[in-house]
């Protein structure tokens, strides 16, 4: 699904063009509300330019979160 990854400060990150409904996830450690960072979940939709896209993700936690796709990184 996500085949190409950038490297970021703690790991993967999800690319813009490659960040698909459906694809779990989890918060990447540099995200600022440290209450959040860990947690994963799954991309539910899609917003805003496919270039830099925004994604809902639904958290497994059961609240769901809008976030920029460099926020996130694949879950294997």
């Amino acid at each position: 699904m996500l085949r190409r990854k950038c490297r970021g400060i703690a790991g993967a990150i999800v690319l813009s063009e490659e960040a698909l409904v459906g694809t779990r996830v989890s918060v990447r450690e540099p995200l600022l509300k440290p209450e959040q960072r860990g947690l994963e979940g799954t991309i539910t939709k899609r917003w805003g330019n496919p270039s830099y896209v925004a994604l809902d993700v639904l958290l497994d936690d059961g609240s769901s979160e809008l976030f920029w796709h460099h926020e996130l990184e694949e879950v294997k």
